[in-house]
């Protein structure tokens, strides 16, 4: 007796029959979510190469401009770059704004000695104005320039929320671009227009 159950044992041990399925429904999950996973990290990679790529364009945008007799930037000009920011990050993040900055070194301009002083600041969607006290703490990504000599800095802020949950929680992609001005020596503030 025991003998027969040992066979029909072995029997059902060795029947192949309806493998197949049972190990597609137990694979089948993980090819699921290793193919959204895939999605949603390639999207954040690149949503954050279009959120750079665009930060970086703004930027350039700004180093071109020549200060005209007229006016001087305002905050129309902002508020214009960061319709382009939206533009050019559409479909890739939420919530976009921008905060542009104008900075000169004033004395001593080697790293240690020097002092940073701010021209203007402006920003975008609830961006509030980067005041002199906190221009401290961007000593460390500002190069080294001459004395008098101005930058720009340039930031730009956008959430990006991943489309499926498959580990990545929501990201703020937040970027800082320094750059020198290409045709003029400094960009003026215009008080009167922002």
């Amino acid at each position: 007796m025991y003998k027969h159950i040992y066979k029909k044992f072995l029997d059902f041990a060795r029947d192949d029959r309806g493998s197949v399925v049972v190990e597609a429904v137990m694979v089948l999950p993980v090819l699921a979510w290793w193919f959204a996973a895939s999605l949603v990290y390639f999207d954040a990679f690149k949503a954050r190469n279009v959120n750079l790529k665009a930060a970086y364009t703004i930027s350039d945008m700004v180093s071109r401009e020549l200060n005209s007799d007229a006016a001087g930037i305002d905050q129309n000009y902002i508020n214009g770059l960061a319709s382009a920011f939206e533009y050019f990050t559409s479909g890739h993040g939420t919530n976009a704004s921008i905060r542009v900055t104008m900075v000169w070194c004033e004395s001593d301009c080697d790293q240690e000695n020097r002092v940073l002083n701010l021209d203007w600041s402006s920003g975008t969607n609830g961006k509030v104005e980067l005041t002199q006290a906190e221009l401290a703490n961007y000593d460390d990504v500002i190069p080294i320039m001459p004395q008098n000599d101005r930058v720009v800095l340039v930031e730009t802020f956008i959430d990006y929320d991943p489309a499926f949950n498959v580990g990545l929680t929501s990201k703020n992609f937040d970027n800082l671009i320094v750059t020198r001005l290409r045709f003029a020596p400094r960009l003026d503030w215009d008080y009167g227009t922002g």
